[in-house]
């Protein structure tokens, strides 16, 4: 398929394409692993959003030079997001490391305290759009601070912080509301 689309843009797209690679390929591939956590996902996604982005060309090619990099982070997330819902479809055991403890470090009261509080907050968090989940992923799993954010989503670091800031009250209230059921169901 790749070759069929690279047989069908021009040398200057070829270039483009190439140029986009070479200066991207890493830290897309960075972001897709640090949110999947998988090397085999990491780099479906990364060969997906080339994939897209060889179908777009014209799109891409028009836009400013500033604006391409954060266009291509936008089609990773898409794309991450795409195969965090195919695996959602899919059963699996989450924490198989829970049976390999030795019975004597195993406190069966704490640790269905932490997954009960762990579901519960999953649970809150599945309630948020992809977008606020990708934030709040990219600030607590990746690490990143709100200026890279910024620099990521092309947004001004106050507004990154503004969302950052919604998004922790909107899972407060979701927390809450959970808490206060299970109180009163």
């Amino acid at each position: 398929m790749i070759f069929i689309l690279l047989g069908a843009l021009s040398d200057i797209e070829k270039d483009l394409i190439n140029s986009i690679f070479s200066k991207i390929n890493v830290k897309l591939y960075n972001i897709s692993f640090n949110i999947l956590r998988s090397h085999s996902d990491a780099e479906e996604a990364v060969s997906q959003t080339f994939l897209k982005i060889m179908n777009h060309i014209e799109k891409v090619s028009s836009l400013p030079c500033p604006q391409i990099e954060p266009y291509c982070v936008i089609i990773l997330k898409n794309e991450t997001m795409n195969i965090i819902r195919q695996y959602k479809k899919t059963a699996y055991v989450e924490y198989f490391d829970y049976f390999e403890c030795d019975e004597n470090d195993y406190d069966i009261e704490e640790e269905y305290i932490k997954m009960t509080d762990m579901k519960r907050l999953l649970s809150c968090i599945d309630k948020l759009s992809d977008e606020e989940k990708f934030i709040i992923h990219l600030r607590f799993i990746n690490d990143m601070r709100f200026k890279q954010i910024s620099e990521l989503l092309d947004v001004s670091e106050e507004a990154v912080k503004k969302r950052g800031q919604r998004i922790l009250k909107k899972l407060r209230l979701y927390y809450e509301e959970g808490e206060k059921n299970a109180q009163y169901g």
